[in-house]
């Protein structure tokens, strides 16, 4: 499975922060938000997903004189990863359905994709949760998967899914909130491309699930942090550490 992180957005909803960096390297418990999702990724390397990362960056890159420096500080900071690096070189004209089109394109294409967004901490456990639950019960049968915590609500992005776990809507509605973590079936790939491309850019990427077979997973919340504003990151680093838990599953 491949994995791709989508970190091109500047994050104003944080508010004004000392560094041209996009959310995905602010710190939460002495801890920058792409290290947190590292180490959430690593245990899980040679059994369920690669070795190689691909990082969607803008803000804070593109067209920045320090962008290698930047690169070596933030992101080649863990030597168990290969880091594949995407510049969104338009992030500022589009919403992150291109993220997701440029880090998908940027892979081989014949394999699973993990879409992560460059906002969301899990448990290492959750990480592995989510993904062996995926080869369990989506893979062979081409479903395409989605995060979610159950329980309706209006407040964050939701989606919908019917008696069977098949994801039926998605969007600013009332449903269960999703969890910036999905799975691209192998078999949806080019579907995906295809839509994102026809998009133009104007719509974020989670659109593209329910147009092609996805089951909810169904996570726990408190596994699980978004840091969106800056009231988010206040109740991060009152939550983390995670106690952690390990579901022990191989693959």
């Amino acid at each position: 499975m491949d994995t791709v992180i989508m970190a091109a957005g500047k994050g104003e909803r944080l508010g004004p922060r000392e560094e041209t960096l996009p959310k995905l390297f602010v710190e939460v418990g002495n801890k920058t938000i792409f290290e947190h999702q590292l180490e959430a990724l690593s245990p899980l390397q040679s059994t369920l997903i690669d070795s190689v990362v691909t990082v969607v960056l803008g803000y804070g890159f593109v067209d920045s004189p320090d962008a290698e420096h930047k690169l070596s500080e933030y992101v080649h900071i863990d030597q168990r990863f290969e880091y594949n690096i995407v510049y969104l070189e338009n992030w500022k004209e589009v919403e992150n359905s291109k993220s997701a089109l440029a880090g998908v394109e940027s892979v081989d294409g014949d394999d699973h994709v993990l879409l992560l967004c460059g906002d969301v901490i899990v448990s290492p456990g959750q990480m592995e949760e989510f993904i062996q639950t995926f080869y369990e019960e989506c893979s062979d049968s081409a479903y395409s998967a989605v995060g979610a915590f159950e329980g309706y609500q209006s407040e964050m992005t939701a989606i919908r899914w019917d008696t069977n776990d098949v994801v039926t809507d998605y969007g600013a509605i009332e449903g269960h909130q999703e969890a910036g973590m999905f799975i691209l079936h192998r078999e949806h790939v080019q579907t995906a491309k295809d839509r994102w491309e026809r998009s133009g850019g104007e719509e974020w990427f989670p659109v593209v699930f329910p147009e092609v077979p996805s089951k909810a997973i169904r996570l726990d919340p408190g596994e699980h942090i978004e840091i969106n504003t800056q009231e988010h990151l206040t109740e991060g680093e009152e939550i983390l550490p995670f106690e952690g838990k390990n579901t022990g599953h191989t693959r």
